[in-house]
């Protein structure tokens, strides 16, 4: 069960496919049920097509109030958002009385508190945050003991939780999939493919979102004018943000913009190392997040500069990863220069993708379906 527009572009659709994915290949019968939402003109065609491989579970539409792409006044795109939310989650509440499975699984809060009187030790739920008041989430947090289980996506975000409530709990990080990101061509050939500049390079690939932490990266970009630093990723309002938050955009930063996901591993691929520059100041990026990027960046095979914050940690390490201070930009520029002026960055690229292989969305499906079984 998951309250997300399919296919769409946003990172949380592309994990709800591969999740559905690896339960698929670990031998179960997966229905992927959703909203029959209104689709948006720059929309992918379809969800074979955008996430390049077939899907093999079946996707249900349910019906919804779905004003929420006509609504751009504040108040009333709030509004529209808790109506389809509520209406999509009661259809789906209807529709799961009348169907037929051993499990659920939800990647929706709502219909989880809900749903716990109902389906009680057959449902278990997926989170990626908590409600920022204290009271909301103690109350959600009892309704959550009468499920089968709560799946976190970190470590962080299981501590916050555990103040909440005492359902069973797994810490289950977010994965990859490896095959996609061995590249074997040279960088050269992938920079000409696209059309990407040689010499120093290292690369961003994600959202733009201030939290993300990519004001910082292209601040530093103003003390290595030497590298360039290429942002791929972000939709146009959020490049609009950027540019506004940092005044002048440096010479030296790309900004490549959404690219097909097929396309992401040869950029990092084409890149000499890869940031991740999330910030400190915030809870979802300080403790809670378990950034794709993160395993992607892993599996590629390049090195990897990382702010020093608890939820990249919790992957990480000095064996696997350089580290500089959250939020310095001059930090982050040194950190960048030490890495590509290191012989040993190879090496340390290597453990990464070793390191990587135990966070495959397959080995996340199984570890998810020991827990549910444990559970009942």
């Amino acid at each position: 069960m998951a309250n997300a527009r399919l296919p769409s572009r946003r990172a949380h659709a592309y994990q709800i496919v591969q999740m559905c994915d690896a339960f698929t290949e670990n031998g179960h019968e997966v229905e992927l049920v959703i909203p029959d939402r209104v689709q948006p003109d720059d929309a992918p065609d379809s969800v074979e097509e955008y996430f390049d491989s077939p899907i093999n579970f079946e996707i249900t539409r349910l019906p919804c109030i779905d004003f929420l792409g006509s609504s751009s006044r504040q108040p009333l795109l709030r509004f529209a958002f808790y109506l389809q939310s509520i209406t999509f989650t009661l259809a789906a509440l209807a529709y799961t009385l009348r169907s037929d499975w051993d499990w659920l699984y939800s990647r929706g809060l709502l219909f989880a508190v809900l749903g716990a009187p109902l389906f009680g030790d057959s449902l278990a739920v997926e989170l990626h945050r908590r409600p920022s008041r204290d009271r909301v989430a103690a109350l959600l947090g009892r309704a959550l003991e009468h499920t089968c289980g709560v799946v976190v996506i970190s470590e962080g975000l299981r501590d916050e939780w555990r103040s909440f409530t005492n359902a069973p709990m797994l810490v289950a990080p977010d994965g990859v999939r490896l095959d996609r990101f061995t590249i074997k061509r040279s960088k050269s050939s992938l920079r000409t493919e696209l059309s990407l500049p040689e010499g120093e390079l290292v690369c961003y690939a994600g959202s733009l979102k201030q939290w993300k932490g990519v004001d910082t990266l292209v601040e530093a970009a103003k003390d290595i004018p030497e590298v360039t630093v290429c942002l791929v990723g972000g939709t146009a309002a959020q490049q609009d943000r950027l540019e506004t938050a940092v005044g002048t955009m440096p010479s030296n930063v790309e900004m490549v913009g959404h690219v097909h996901p097929d396309q992401v591993p040869k950029y990092l691929a084409a890149s000499d190392a890869l940031v991740l520059p999330n910030t400190a100041e915030r809870a979802i990026s300080r403790r809670y997040t378990s950034p794709l990027k993160l395993f992607e960046y892993m599996a590629v095979g390049r090195p990897i500069i990382a702010t020093d914050i608890p939820s990249l940690k919790e992957v990480l390490n000095d064996s696997s990863a350089y580290f500089a201070p959250p939020d310095s930009s001059s930090s982050l520029a040194r950190s960048i220069r030490q890495v590509l002026d290191d012989p040993d960055a190879s090496k340390v690229a290597r453990h990464a993708r070793e390191d990587v292989k135990q966070y495959t969305w397959k080995h996340r499906a199984e570890s998810i379906v020991d827990f549910l079984q444990i559970g009942v």
